[in-house]
């Protein structure tokens, strides 16, 4: 019995996905870049209901973080973090589908480290709250991932220091001996990737050895990093057991998170079918296609294509041109170039220690040649399809009838390939860091922003021996 051509060429409109996201999150960060949160806030909630469950969760959860509203942030990132378990499971007719349609019609999963990003939020969303034991969970949690993904032998981006620094300056308070193991690992990281690890770190550990009784550690840390100046509120890193911070002082952790990630964007792209590989693009050996998709992956990977256009395919050595639609990584927006932090009269440098849109684009362009790889095949079989229904059509009603589903079915394959650009877009750029040590009591915190402009943060209170962790975002 065969099948109802209109009927298939629907099939696939239907199923097809759309770069929804993409589109409003373009609103929403216009409206960021103008410091308009309010505004993000209401074009998020008109149009963001409609598309993924989990993006908006993400997106929404970390605009209420900025907003200052942690409890309902909280709740957002608990049912992200619930749907990202949930999505482990995977759906066998979505991937089924995407190999007809696109990657869109995928449920959205957190890249590179977005999932890290969802415990730091919810930590700090909790300090905010005064819950300190919860944000241990939090940072307890971002640990075990982190060693997860060691364990798995992700690459090291997705190993990046700042977060074993973060969990291991979060932790210290609840329990000395796990902040040490995440501290170590921070200073580890860092040092594989050739680059020293920022000096109150090196403190931090020397503390810490000497207050655990790690004597052989504090040596070879000596060795690594020389005797240290003791600073205001902070013990002498002797051998004994002596606290990490005099009881009467306490400090205040700056996290200051600049402009806003880079996008991934969408381009059209044109692969020339050779008629020596016309046989195998278009025939009905599957695996003669996917060796061919792969094979015309990495060729475009290297190049060969650019400026390959329509064209070509008057070209007589040209059976068929596949046109396509391939992400590319865009350009983050840094909003700040230096950054100072006053408490009173004392003043910090601060360093930008994550550097978000860089680690997200290495993650891109290491799954860049698979994804290149799967958007061909799909192409191939689309086309094959394509052909199909125009034989079918031809055979039932004649060659007119045949190039009209000719020419639909290749509107709706050019319609339904649009590249995956999904991606949790109101994260910032960059993330910088500063720690100072204060007495205890009431301090205002200001930053300067490039030596001209100069913010209060407000004022917070300091109780001895604390460490109070300050989050604010620069647009």
């Amino acid at each position: 019995m065969r099948g109802n051509p209109a009927l298939g060429i629907w099939a696939l409109l239907v199923l097809s996905g759309c770069a929804g996201h993409a589109s409003t999150m373009y609103d929403v960060r216009s409206a960021l870049l103008r410091d308009d949160l309010e505004e993000a806030r209401a074009l998020l909630a008109d149009a963001g209901r409609g598309t993924d469950d989990l993006l908006f969760a993400l997106e929404d959860g970390l605009l209420l973080h900025v907003v200052g509203d942690p409890e309902l942030s909280n709740q957002r990132f608990e049912f992200a973090e619930w749907r990202v378990d949930e999505l482990y499971t995977k759906s066998i007719t979505r991937a089924i589908l995407s190999l007809l349609t696109s990657d869109l019609v995928l449920k959205f999963e957190p890249r590179g480290i977005e999932s890290f990003l969802l415990n730091y939020y919810r930590a700090l969303n909790y300090l905010q709250l005064g819950e300190p034991e919860e944000a241990w969970v939090e940072w307890r949690k971002l640990a075990s991932k982190l060693q997860f993904s060691r364990v798995q032998g992700d690459a090291i981006y997705l190993d990046p220091p700042f977060f074993n620094y973060l969990a291991g300056l979060g932790l210290e308070s609840d329990d000395p001996n796990d902040a040490y193991i995440s501290l170590r690992l921070a200073e580890a990281a860092y040092r594989e990737q050739g680059s020293r690890p920022p000096e109150d770190l090196i403190d931090d550990l020397m503390q810490l050895a000497a207050y655990l009784g790690f004597g052989d550690h504090l040596d070879l840390y000596r060795s690594r990093y020389g005797e240290r100046p003791s600073a205001p509120g902070r013990a002498h890193g002797g051998d004994g057991r002596e606290s990490g911070r005099r009881g009467d002082w306490g400090e205040v952790v700056l996290l200051v998170e600049d402009g806003l990630v880079a996008p991934i964007l969408e381009a059209n792209a044109y692969v020339p079918i050779t008629v020596a590989r016309a046989e195998a693009a278009f025939g009905d050996d599957r695996d003669l296609q996917l060796e061919l998709a792969g094979a015309l992956a990495q060729e475009y990977g290297h190049g060969d294509y650019d400026g390959v256009t329509e064209r070509y395919a008057e070209r007589p050595e040209v059976a068929y041109i596949l046109p396509l639609s391939f992400p590319v990584y865009g350009r983050g927006d840094p909003a700040l170039r230096r950054l100072i932090a006053v408490i009173d009269a004392d003043t910090a440098i601060a360093e930008p220690l994550l550097q978000i849109s860089d680690l997200q684009q290495a993650a891109f362009e290491d799954r860049l040649l698979g994804m290149y790889a799967k958007t061909i095949a799909r192409a191939l079989v689309k086309y094959a399809v394509a052909a199909a229904l125009k034989e079918e059509a031809e055979e039932e009603g004649g060659e007119a009838a045949g190039e009209v589903v000719g020419f639909l079915t290749n509107v709706v394959n050019m319609a339904t390939e649009r590249a995956d650009t999904r991606a949790w877009l109101g994260l910032p750029h960059r993330i910088w860091v500063t720690r100072l040590t204060v007495p205890a009591g009431r301090h205002e915190v200001r930053i300067l922003i490039d030596g001209l402009e100069e913010v209060s943060l407000g004022s917070l209170d300091v109780w001895p021996g604390e460490r109070v962790f300050l989050s604010y975002r620069v647009f």
